[in-house]
């Protein structure tokens, strides 16, 4: 059983670091496999920078970037037309300069020139006889590193790091407590938000169970038990939130918070619906099938008429706390589960879904973060976040019936994604000391961190656009990511590091390790595909 077969466990992870060891100096890195030409796609990448992100216009495209501090793509600001102005001259740094016309210019022209790191921009405006009439626009900003690759490769190859990964959890006390037990360990703080953490337990116990028959009836008994206390814990079926369990449990972390006492956020559910689907596709006990279908019927009777879905709500009455929201793509994707599997009632909310991100939240690029430990903004572009446009693009770009169009709107939130939340390279402090590792990707406005599962949204949709176009620099980029999570992977316990980044102690998001597992093993499983095939230049 695994609570007492440590031994054995020891043992397995020793054989796995000296096999390790032993294959580190055979071990050909993805890239060199790929026969990727990095001289030729940094410059490549280089050229691409000078296309702004969605650039505003001043009358139909509204100008997203109000609170956004640094750009890797050339960027176009908001500033007002001057009366009488003829043209005007941005300068940036007092010595890098240019004319246009147009107040609403892009940075091209000089972003090749303009130095990483912070500067500042100043817009003069002149009449047509050439007379300064005033400052017209300021504006500070930070220009990112470009890509230029390769970077440091991976240290393993993507499936052991993965499975050591996965296995990290068969010696961790708190996931072991659930063989015992129906109740969350909150030693483990993060059990405050169960929806997430505990619905995650019950998918990661499921591919322990699929993947390692020396622990499949124990993974089984972890996840039943964990499954349990959501079923325990689920609102009744006459409740507004029907079969919903709850989005906080406890005083840990922000359950704590009086913005957070019987509320609930809307998507966190789908974790749960989710969870139970991989149960029952593992033992048939119809009871989790219904409980998923319970909580994606709720989703129906909750939808407003413009096919959207409040961030937050009150958990017992289901109001919502505010104007803001949800962008639904996590929901969308669980319907898509569903119709897999031969319901089709939900068809029709899907499309309802998927349309109101196509025409109301992709024409405001309104990208806003929508997280349980964060307070929910409804101030437009105040917290912009990788983790609503990232799958959308992926949504995008794996439906089938998409649209030329589609497909290039999917590509811009890509490079939206790179422009705004990727970081290629950092300076070191002045003790050599590199403060993140790179590359890596940024979560949210408000919080400027590296996160495992940031990186995972950007690699899965880099990956997407690579499966439509073959451009092999979407390829590059998203190998370069994929391999930082190997390098900061404990290379004895297998701990896959939720923060990228130099700070005490350890903070371990079980759903980021998760979605770290299932990306290795994706990329695992296309890039062999690819070796053994044709070259990917």
């Amino acid at each position: 059983m695994l609570q007492i077969n440590i031994k054995k466990i020891v043992a397995i992870f020793v054989s796995i670091i000296t096999v390790s060891n032993l294959n580190a100096q055979k071990f050909e890195s993805y890239e060199s496999l790929l026969g990727l030409d990095f001289e030729r796609l940094n410059k490549q990448a280089l050229v691409e920078y000078l296309t702004p992100v969605r650039p505003g216009d001043g009358i139909s495209i509204p100008f997203w970037n109000k609170y956004a501090k640094a750009f890797t793509y050339a960027p176009v600001f908001e500033f007002t037309p001057q009366k009488k102005a003829s043209y005007y001259i941005f300068t940036i740094n007092d010595t890098i300069s240019f004319r246009t016309n147009s107040i609403l210019s892009p940075l091209s022209t000089v972003w090749n020139k303009v130095p990483v790191g912070k500067n500042e921009l100043v817009v003069a405006s002149f009449d047509k006889k050439d007379r300064y009439i005033g400052e017209a626009g300021r504006r500070s900003f930070e220009k990112k590193y470009p890509f230029i690759g390769p970077y440091v490769p991976s240290v393993r190859s993507y499936k052991e790091a993965a499975m050591k990964g996965l296995f990290y959890f068969c010696h961790q006390p708190y996931f072991k407590h659930w063989l015992t037990s129906s109740e969350p360990d909150m030693n483990y703080v993060h059990n405050a938000y169960p929806c997430k953490i505990v619905g995650t337990t019950v998918s990661v116990a499921v591919m322990i169970a699929k993947l390692n028959s020396e622990y499949k009836e124990s993974a089984i008994e972890i996840a039943k038990n964990a499954a349990q206390f959501l079923i325990d814990n689920s609102l009744p079926v006459d409740a507004p939130l029907a079969f919903f369990p709850p989005t906080y449990y406890g005083k840990e972390l922000t359950a704590r918070r009086e913005e957070n006492i019987g509320k609930a956020m809307m998507m966190e559910a789908v974790f749960v619906a989710d969870a139970f689907l991989d149960l029952y596709d593992l033992i048939h006990d119809k009871k989790y099938l219904d409980h998923a279908l319970g909580i994606a019927r709720t989703y129906l009777k909750n939808q407003a008429d413009d096919g959207s879905w409040p961030v937050k709500v009150d958990y017992e009455s289901g109001i919502p706390v505010n104007d803001a929201k949800a962008i639904p793509t996590s929901l969308i994707s669980l319907f898509d589960r569903l119709r897999i599997c031969g319901y089709t009632e939900f068809e029709a909310a899907r499309e309802r879904a998927y349309n109101y991100i196509k025409k109301d939240i992709y024409p405001a690029y309104d990208w806003h973060g929508q997280f349980e430990d964060m307070t929910v903004f409804i101030h437009r572009y105040e917290n912009m976040t990788n983790c609503t446009v990232a799958p959308y693009a992926e949504l995008l770009l794996k439906d089938e019936e998409s649209t030329a169009q589609d497909i290039k709107d999917a590509l811009d939130l890509i490079r939206f994604c790179e422009d705004q939340f990727t970081i290629w390279n950092v300076e070191a402090d002045k003790n050599g000391i590199y403060p993140i590792g790179t590359p890596c990707v940024f979560e949210q406005y408000h919080y400027q961190t590296p996160v495992d599962d940031s990186a995972c949204n950007v690699i899965n949709a880099l990956m997407a656009a690579y499966d439509r176009t073959k451009d092999p620099l979407l390829l590059a980029k998203a190998i370069s990511l994929t391999n930082t999570i190997t390098i900061w992977q404990d290379a004895s316990s297998g701990f896959l590091a939720t923060l990228w980044m130099v700070r005490p102690g350890k903070s371990f998001w079980m759903n980021c390790t998760y979605k770290s597992v299932k990306t290795l093993l994706f990329m695992d499983e296309y890039l062999n595909r690819l070796v053994n095939s044709d070259s990917c230049n």
